[in-house]
């Protein structure tokens, strides 16, 4: 019996690899995917099966009655059930998806991929469902409008959103295209492999006490004073031997007749460097988890800072870029280019 059950598993297996690699071949990863005759199937329902073997039942009972109304009506049904085919994979036929960004997120969290769907402008779509099994679902209607020029197809953007676990690239998942319309009894049905991938950022997790002296003093906000320096002025005091003459104050010479030189200061860089070789932790993973929390904190207080990993190094700064380059580094710290891509 296990042995049994064993072997079934794997034929479903065998299958699944089977129709996946069929599916890859059919809906190859592309930027741009317009919806046509090899792209499109068409399922019944259970309504149109039951309603087919009621066709059958009244075809048979006007043979049996010789009954003209009874042929006429199952006729009638059989031609509803086909010009419904023709209606609900027109209503597919020519959509054209088109992936244009995805926005970064942190593991745990969605990430949100922006499509942009159209049609030719001489066309309607209606009631079209786009998305992911157990994720997000949007229906998408592309009606011509009467201000709109002719040959300009009529498009519409579209956000859908996709849970996330682990940090590094994710990629969007094939997504399911289908349509009812328009009374319900046709499923015309599709997939778009669109090569769109968004990063994932480590979840922020801030460990107490996991620093271990994270670079410079990062309470000073100027630095330390370094006199005879050439930046900001600080005063003015008595003319020494070897002043440079562009250095004399010579509006006080003008009122006392004695020289003074003019003095300026610089300050040393205070800037603050998030270190791997400093936390204390163990893992990989609760060091990223705690330097994403880091990089959040220090960018929310506008600090200066840099990020120093074993495999990379970026120099301090502060600002939107810069915190999503450190994000980034830490996404993608420790991954191969097969897990990069």
């Amino acid at each position: 019996m296990p042995n049994s059950a064993n072997s079934t598993r794997t034929y479903a297996s065998h299958k699944s690899r089977k129709l996946n690699s069929w599916l890859k071949n059919r809906f190859p990863d592309t930027t741009e995917i317009t919806l046509g005759l090899r792209t499109i199937f068409i399922i019944p329902t259970m309504t149109t099966v039951a309603l087919s073997l009621t066709v059958m039942l009244l075809f048979l009972m006007g043979i049996n009655f010789q009954n003209s109304l009874i042929f006429g009506l199952s006729f009638w049904l059989l031609a509803l059930i086909v010009i419904s085919i023709f209606f609900t994979y027109r209503n597919l036929s020519g959509l054209s998806v088109k992936s244009i960004q995805a926005s970064p997120c942190f593991a745990g969290e969605k990430a949100v991929f922006e499509l942009q769907l159209s049609c030719p402008s001489d066309q309607n779509k209606s009631s079209i469902f786009i998305g992911w099994k157990d994720e997000d679902l949007a229906e998408v209607n592309l009606h011509q409008e009467e201000s709109s020029q002719h040959n300009n197809p009529h498009t519409q953007r579209i956000k859908l959103s996709h849970s996330t676990s682990q940090r590094g690239y994710f990629k969007a998942p094939r997504l399911s295209i289908f349509s009812r319309y328009p009374i319900g009894l046709i499923i015309s049905w599709s997939y778009a492999a669109l090569d769109i991938q968004s990063i994932v950022f480590p979840e922020p997790i801030l460990q107490k006490n996991a620093d271990n002296g994270i670079g410079k003093d990062d309470q000073a906000e100027q630095g330390k004073d370094i006199a005879n320096g050439s930046t900001d002025f600080s005063g003015i005091r008595e003319y020494q031997t070897g002043d440079s003459p562009k250095q004399i104050h010579w509006g006080t010479y003008a009122k006392t007749g004695e020289l003074h030189t003019k003095s300026f200061i610089d300050y040393a860089s205070n800037d603050l460097w998030l270190e791997w070789s400093n936390l204390k932790l163990q893992g990989v993973e609760p060091k990223l988890s705690h330097l994403s929390a880091r990089v959040l904190e220090c960018h929310q207080l506008q600090l200066i800072y840099g990020l120093k990993l074993p495999t990379t190094t970026l120099q301090p700064n502060n600002g939107e870029a810069h915190k999503i380059a450190c994000l980034t580094a830490l996404a993608l710290y420790g991954l191969d280019s097969k897990q990069r891509n």
